[in-house]
């Protein structure tokens, strides 16, 4: 499941008592839990990948902070290793 995308389409499966159903449906976001490393507590949060805005946050009320992938040399730059 780690390698959806936004547009994917999946297929639900249920075994009920013998009888299978199927449900065919499309991905329409992503998201992941983050947890903070070095921050003196257990920090964690969910964040709409799509987006890269906290969840559950709708658009109109988010607030401006945003998630982005970390690069190897901000890392070190920032000492945050």
């Amino acid at each position: 499941m780690h390698d959806l995308r936004v547009g994917d389409l999946v297929i639900r499966e249920m075994d009920d008592r013998g009888q299978v159903e199927r449900h065919i449906g499309e991905v329409l976001s992503i998201r992941a839990r983050v947890q903070y490393i070095g921050v003196g507590h257990d920090w964690r949060e969910w964040w709409d990948v799509t987006t890269a805005s906290l969840h559950p946050f709708r658009p109109l009320s988010m607030p401006g902070y945003r998630l982005r992938k970390a690069e190897v040399d901000q890392i070190d730059r920032l000492r945050l290793r």
